[in-house]
């Protein structure tokens, strides 16, 4: 009888084991991944990028215009690259497209307001992210 109670508690100490180990080296597989929204903005400028009012508007951009997407509900992060001398590509991460499509309208707005969007034409793909790091 003592020896088994011992092999009782001692099988009971192992599944117990068992659970914590695979409860903590596999949280990421019992949780679904949420879904992210991206927009990819090719932007044609018609001043050159390497100017004086090009850094202006990045500046400007940088300081308003992100404050102007981080102040929307379910933004996560936008990025601006020069690609040459008229080219700019901008990513921007939401938490959804509905959440996506409102705050890139809210931020085309403030591009109206400051000038912006007369410097520019744009092309803009949006879509699920289907894969990330």
């Amino acid at each position: 009888m003592w020896r088994a109670s011992i092999l009782t508690t001692s099988l009971l100490g192992l599944a117990f084991l068992a659970a914590i180990t695979l409860r903590s080296t596999a949280p990421m597989a019992q949780q679904p991944v949420a879904a992210r929204y991206l927009r990819v903005s090719v932007a044609h400028w018609n001043i050159n990028l390497h100017s004086l009012e090009a850094e202006r508007i990045f500046a400007q951009i940088d300081r308003e215009g992100v404050a102007v997407f981080r102040a929307q509900p379910g933004f996560v992060r936008y990025r601006l690259m020069r690609a040459d001398s008229t080219t700019t590509v901008a990513v921007a991460e939401w938490e959804s497209e509905e959440l996506g499509r409102v705050g890139a309208e809210r931020y085309r707005a403030w591009m109206r307001r400051v000038g912006i969007m007369d410097r520019i034409t744009l092309e803009t793909r949006a879509g699920d992210i289907v894969a990330g790091s």
